[in-house]
């Protein structure tokens, strides 16, 4: 059992995530079985033996109804008698999710490579307890079950038992196709927003915790030069360094890397950084920080908006460039944005790493908790690139 591991969101029409830098963009799906073709890049990886919830808000249209997804998750497949308890893990985040928006809210449940009979049939015993468990979550969040949904066969097929709402009898499942992804333009959308889905679990996995020793090395002995002259630190060239490579892909000496890893060791700074790259997150206010530390960090240029796939795997190379027990603010930094940004796989991952790393870092130890709980992160409201409205939080843990 893992984790609960949130995926994407849609963003609203004044939610500047919705909006590239060039062009307003929209991804949208027709049905749940497209919904089914782009889970593995929402949740960043080839789902198998999982079961995916997917919470959406049903909003009437001139003639058609829209259903912006509200929250993704995606837990392991337990044995069918620990089906209900493993679903009920993601009670807190359905919940959340069901209170941030008015109107009705839908279920779509996918239930991946279910337990078989001889023969190849799906286990009934383990449809009856899936589909038992999504009323459940659906009765205990005031949400609905739209859609209950197997899949098999490396996801290349679907058996609907819940469609629309309505239950499908059993004599008259049958198996489908899954859309490829050519027939989805969604897929094209999300790819182009740098949603992508690796083969693997292990894959992410691997991408988290890739080192690259001799760089590592390099940076040690700028380290150690460091030592003996620490007032040689430039705070405000270490931040733009660390801004330059994760935003713009200019890579830093090793030097420039030895800074970074240094700088980030004081909370102050950490903060400040989340503070430049989040304000989602609400924690700092003008005047926390001092006025030096304030000039620094606004040396670095904003993350883009939206999804930031490619800056968080610049930030995950610089990890592996320096010390590895220097690398828990920066996986901490990966874990934060990925929560905030709707990648909790890689959110999971860094985290993990980071608690691996130093057991006792609280920043960490407050962003497990939230994924523990399934706590929906701050968003921005009113397309507002400054202030925004701020969930419950409070100051950064040291």
């Amino acid at each position: 059992m893992t984790t609960p591991e949130p995926g994407g969101r849609s963003h609203g029409p004044d939610d500047p995530r919705h909006t590239s830098s060039s062009e307003q963009r929209q991804v949208r799906l027709r049905g749940s079985d497209q919904l089914l073709a782009v889970l593995p890049q929402l949740i960043g990886y080839q789902i198998d033996h999982s079961v995916v919830v997917v919470v959406s808000r049903l909003t009437p249209g001139p003639g058609r109804q829209v259903c912006p997804v509200l929250f993704t998750g995606r837990l392991d497949l337990p044995p069918t008698d620990q089906l209900g308890a493993l679903v009920g893990l993601l009670r807190t985040a359905v919940r959340q999710a069901v209170a941030a928006a008015d109107g009705v809210k839908l279920l779509s449940i996918f239930g991946y490579d279910l337990p078989t009979q001889d023969g190849g049939a799906v286990d009934p015993a383990a449809v009856d307890a899936l589909l038992a468990a999504a009323r459940r979550l659906a009765d205990e969040t005031g949400a609905h079950v739209h859609d209950l949904m197997l899949v098999r066969d490396g996801a290349r097929q679907l058996c609907e038992v819940v469609s629309s709402g309505e239950d499908v009898r059993p004599a008259d499942r049958s198996w489908v196709p899954v859309p490829r992804h050519a027939d989805v333009p969604a897929a094209a959308d999300l790819v182009l927003e740098g949603r992508v889905a690796l083969p693997s679990r292990g894959d992410v996995v691997e991408l988290v915790r890739r080192r690259d020793e001799q760089a590592s090395r390099a940076s040690d002995l700028a380290l150690s030069v460091l030592t003996l002259a620490t007032d040689r630190l430039d705070q405000e060239q270490a931040l733009r360094a660390l801004g330059d490579w994760t935003v713009h892909g200019t890579a830093p000496s090793a030097r420039e890397r030895a800074w970074i890893a240094a700088l980030l060791q004081d909370r102050w700074v950490r903060d400040a950084v989340l503070a430049r790259w989040l304000p989602e997150l609400g924690w700092l206010d003008d005047g926390d920080l001092a006025p030096d530390l304030t000039r620094a960090a606004a040396a670095l240029p904003p993350l883009p908006a939206g999804h930031c796939r490619e800056q968080v795997e610049r930030l995950l190379g610089l990890v592996g460039e320096v010390p590895r027990d220097l690398g828990t603010p920066l996986l901490t930094l990966v874990g934060l944005i990925c929560w905030v940004r709707g990648d909790g796989t890689l959110a999971n991952e860094a985290c993990d790493l980071a608690l691996e790393i130093e057991p006792d870092y609280r920043m960490a130890l407050l962003l497990r908790r939230a994924l523990e709980a399934g706590m929906r992160p701050p968003r921005q409201e009113g397309g507002q690139a400054g202030r925004t409205h701020r969930h419950p939080g409070g100051r950064p843990a040291a």
